[in-house]
């Protein structure tokens, strides 16, 4: 059973972006979680940018917009905005 082209290049990406952050930033992220869950996806995503890496930041782009990421405040609506942190439990430090 093959996956679909969009998911494999999802999952390229979030593995690009797994072993640049964990170099770069020792940020470990949670690379199938990322592909379920898009608040994940998009908190992963601005870690990233927040780098001063441009490969790192091309692939935090290339990821948003394959997953269609937005964090405009106007597209968050007042129940999600109560709900604006995400679980920490997902991403981990590594000293290595």
């Amino acid at each position: 059973m093959s996956q679909h082209p969009r998911d494999e290049n999802i999952f390229s990406l979030a593995t690009l972006l797994y072993a640049r952050l964990r170099k770069v930033n020792s940020r470990v992220i949670d690379v199938v979680y990322l592909m379920q869950n898009p608040e994940y996806a998009l908190h992963a995503a601005n870690l990233a940018l927040e780098t001063n890496d441009a490969e790192l930041q091309g692939y935090a782009i290339r990821l948003k917009l394959a997953l269609d990421l937005h964090d405009d405040e106007e597209q968050s609506s007042p129940q999600t905005k109560k709900q604006d942190t995400v679980d920490e439990g997902h991403v981990s430090f590594s000293l290595f």
